[in-house]
């Protein structure tokens, strides 16, 4: 398993959680029961085959870019006096020349705004940076986490459950 420490957040305020937690490679997965969809964890987590190649500066600025195009879609009821709560989990792929590919919003917050915010977060940027040129796999598929004033690890069985039908963003 590989994991790279980067410090923690403390989750009391809205904040997306990638490096500021942990990375986690494709050999830390643990399997998940059919049907189910996995909880975000703290970190992106990096669902392709690396092929060796260590991701940790590239999905650093991933994340980076992610959290200034977020900042600013926050929805008002996350912020005060609310302080809405709610996780959202997204999986996508980036393709060799930093295109983002497919898209899956796999945890549902709850609320539509905040769905959409994270979903704009990674679909604003246009492009992000080509991936390394050592990877030579179609894509590096991600899954990450939005949590919304909710402490770092705090199961979605906590939250509000989402309605069924995804928001179109």
């Amino acid at each position: 398993m590989r994991r790279v420490t980067t410090g923690s957040l403390a989750a009391t305020v809205p904040m997306i959680i990638l490096l500021a937690g942990v990375l986690w490679g494709q050999e830390g997965t643990a399997p998940q029961p059919a049907n189910s969809t996995p909880e975000p964890k703290p970190g992106a987590e990096i669902l392709s085959d690396t092929m060796g190649v260590d991701f940790e500066p590239y999905v650093r600025r991933l994340y980076e870019d992610i959290q200034r195009n977020w900042d600013p879609l926050i929805p008002a009821e996350a912020k005060k006096p609310e302080l809405k709560k709610g996780i959202v989990g997204i999986r996508f792929s980036i393709l060799p020349d930093g295109r983002v590919g497919s898209m899956k919003l796999e945890t549902r917050s709850g609320d539509m705004a905040f769905d959409r915010a994270a979903w704009y977060a990674i679909t604003s940027e246009g492009q992000y940076p080509p991936l390394p040129k050592e990877f030579h796999g179609p894509d590096l598929e991600l899954r990450v986490g939005f949590f919304y004033n909710m402490p770092v690890g705090q199961p979605k069985s906590s939250q509000t459950p989402a309605s069924p039908p995804a928001p179109t963003l």
